[in-house]
């Protein structure tokens, strides 16, 4: 291993139930978090550890010593016990390329797709999806029988951090609401992400509401504090959010209309102003290559990531596109770039860039397996150099042995 090398620690899908409880939408394969080597000259990948048992742990957190992993359970029914999703804790020691277990708990919402830690890795904060349908019994109405639906809340749970790097009490849950414009997609708030950033601003997408929140981390009281909420366009879906390091700015990226949106956060009042919105589709393919609804729906939008230089953005669609823009450093304004259609099936999941700045990683979930790209320094560019297999992956996160 030479001194330029980093790790990736991977996480994925185990089945997913994404409108009801009697079958997969999507079937997945993963049942634990993976560690990969990575060459940090090429770019090429390998499997050093593999941590089985964990029920689609689906989203990843490596606090900042490195020594702890935290994954998001994605799911329901999480050890059988009907309440939702969970967290779990994973103790790493990186020298020997090895992960066990510390702790589960249950995340205290349903379908847990998002899990963030504060800068000194004290609090865990944990976006809980929410359900998209369920029918739990029936009534006669007007002689019919009809349904009655229920969705459970979606939510943020706040955990602390044990000394022993465990997931302790609950400390507060965050209960978003609001409706949007589909009947089964956005019947409910659906918080797909969190992000804290260094100073305790907290920002929170509500796919369901057509919203954004913004809290702060009160660390006197133990609880996050609303702020304020940014009304998106109605069918917009704010989806993942992204605070670019030094800077007034955040990204968001929404799902259902496909578009990117910078905006400036004033942090004396905490409240976002819009200033850039730009679509990242590829106008070159036609349709999206994943809907879970129509065939003419607007290409999803899923994830964005920041160049260390602040300059360099990229966000990826459900037409398995990496778009590539620019960000103006003084006004906040998005330019498309370029498109890069990854060579993978069905649709992309989540994507990373290494704290130097060097390779984008691009999760092929239904490919099973994580696309490495190198960037261009001087301009962005993304050129493919390496791929490897894995169990339906959906998220990683960048970690680095000198600081192990």
């Amino acid at each position: 291993m030479n001194n330029q090398d980093l790790y990736a620690v991977f996480a994925g899908f185990s089945d997913q139930y994404w409108t009801q409880l009697t079958e997969p939408n999507f079937r997945g394969t993963c049942d634990g978090i993976t560690l990969c080597r990575m060459n940090g000259e090429t770019g090429e990948m390998t499997i050093c550890d593999q941590l089985h048992g964990l029920s689609s742990p689906s989203t990843v957190a490596v606090s900042p010593d490195q020594k702890y992993i935290y994954c998001g359970n994605e799911e329901h029914d999480f050890k059988g016990r009907g309440y939702g999703g969970g967290v779990t804790a994973v103790a790493l020691n990186l020298k020997a390329e090895k992960m066990e277990v510390i702790n589960q708990s249950l995340a205290a919402g349903s379908s847990t797709c998002y899990v963030a830690l504060d800068k000194m890795g004290k609090y865990l904060l944990a976006a809980n999806h929410g359900s998209k349908f369920y029918c739990s019994r029936y009534e006669i109405v007007d002689g019919e029988i009809t349904p009655q639906v229920i969705r459970d809340e979606g939510c943020v749970s706040l955990f602390e951090i044990r000394e022993d790097g465990g997931i302790g009490r609950l400390l507060d849950r965050v209960i978003l609401d609001g409706t949007g414009i589909d009947p089964v997609e956005h019947a409910s708030a659906h918080p797909h992400s969190v992000v804290i950033d260094d100073q305790d601003f907290v920002v929170i997408p509500n796919k369901g509401g057509d919203s954004i929140w913004v809290c702060k981390l009160n660390r006197e009281t133990n609880k996050l504090d609303k702020l304020s909420v940014f009304n998106s366009e109605y069918g917009s879906s704010p989806r993942h959010a992204f605070f670019v390091r030094d800077s007034p700015f955040v990204l968001v990226q929404n799902e259902y209309d496909g578009h990117l949106c910078s905006y400036s956060l004033d942090r004396e009042n905490g409240i976002l102003k819009r200033l850039s919105r730009v679509d990242i589709m590829d106008p070159h393919i036609k349709g999206s290559a994943f809907h879970l609804l129509t065939d003419d729906m607007h290409p999803w939008g899923l994830d964005v990531q920041v160049h260390p230089n602040g300059r360099f953005v990229y966000a990826n669609n459900s037409q398995r596109v990496v778009c590539q823009m620019d960000l103006n450093p003084v006004t906040g304004e998005l330019t498309v770039k370029n498109h890069y259609t990854t060579n993978c099936d069905f649709m992309t999941r989540g994507i990373q860039i290494d704290r130097d700045g060097k390779f984008l990683v691009v999760t092929c979930v239904a490919s099973e397996k994580a696309v490495v790209y190198k960037i261009n320094q001087q301009n962005g560019d993304l050129t493919p150099v390496s791929e490897i297999a894995l169990p339906t992956p959906t998220a990683l996160k960048f970690l680095y042995p000198e600081e192990a």
